[in-house]
């Protein structure tokens, strides 16, 4: 598997998993495990999934080095859903507040415009366009929580956009790199997954300013509770009482 790596492919790979590393240890020094387990487990994840790949590359044949990309990538793409829901579990109240509608239909509207893509792009196998469907609409999602966060304004809204909306990006390259390698030559299959390496370092330094910055580190506190909940209750009042005046 060595062989087929370039100079600027192991550059650009040894640099990432130094910056993961960075990452891991940035996380347990600000205790983000303790607020968003998920996505603590996300980088863990897949900061181990590069070491074993690395290894598997100089030390194993082509044939276990797939093996181990093919299982490994999948567990973390299940942290990275599972972190998906532990961020929208965080702006789903939000969901409460006017223009809840206009948001929901932009996002069905990405899907379907994602779902008419992945239909139309020329794939051979029906579980690479599952697979390619599933990245960009996970990267569509994250991008969702990012922006409805900033919406809300709260005081974690900072930390999580900046986290969710890094992911929503790199979600959307890596689907479009798939796309790609799946139906153009080598030749530029090998530049495009050498920018989504790049994207890869990007999103890992992003992710290591958001999570040493001071943004979400205030707790909630219950005085903080009671002022949301009365905000939320004047704006139910207020929606109701124009229902009844439109009656």
């Amino acid at each position: 598997m060595k062989h087929y790596l370039g100079s600027v492919d192991l550059a650009i790979w040894l640099a990432l998993i130094a910056g993961k590393i960075v990452l891991c240890l940035c996380i347990f020094k600000k205790r983000l495990y303790q607020r968003m387990p998920w996505f603590s487990s996300y980088v863990v994840t897949s900061t181990a999934n590069s070491l074993l790949l690395l290894s598997a590359a100089f030390l194993t044949s082509y044939m276990v080095y797939y093996y181990i990309f093919y299982v490994a990538g999948h567990i973390v793409s299940l942290t990275a859903f599972l972190a998906l829901i532990e961020s929208g579990r965080r702006v789903l109240p939000g969901l409460n507040l006017p223009r809840k509608e206009r948001a929901i239909v932009l996002l069905v509207a990405s899907a379907c415009g994602v779902l008419t893509f992945v239909t139309l792009w020329p794939l051979h196998f029906i579980e690479n366009r599952i697979e390619l469907g599933a990245q960009l609409i996970v990267g569509l999602a994250f991008i969702f929580v990012a922006i409805y966060s900033r919406y809300l304004g709260l005081y974690w809204s900072k930390l999580l956009a900046g986290i969710s909306a890094t992911l929503g990006f790199l979600y959307l390259i890596q689907g479009v790199t798939q796309a790609i390698t799946w139906h153009y030559p080598l030749a530029l299959t090998i530049q495009v997954r050498q920018i989504s390496q790049i994207a890869n370092v990007l999103a890992v330094i992003a992710w290591i300013v958001v999570v040493l910055s001071p943004w979400g580190e205030s707790v909630m506190t219950e005085e903080d509770l009671q002022i949301l909940e009365a905000a939320f209750a004047k704006i139910e009042d207020s929606l109701g009482t124009q229902r009844v005046k439109a009656i």
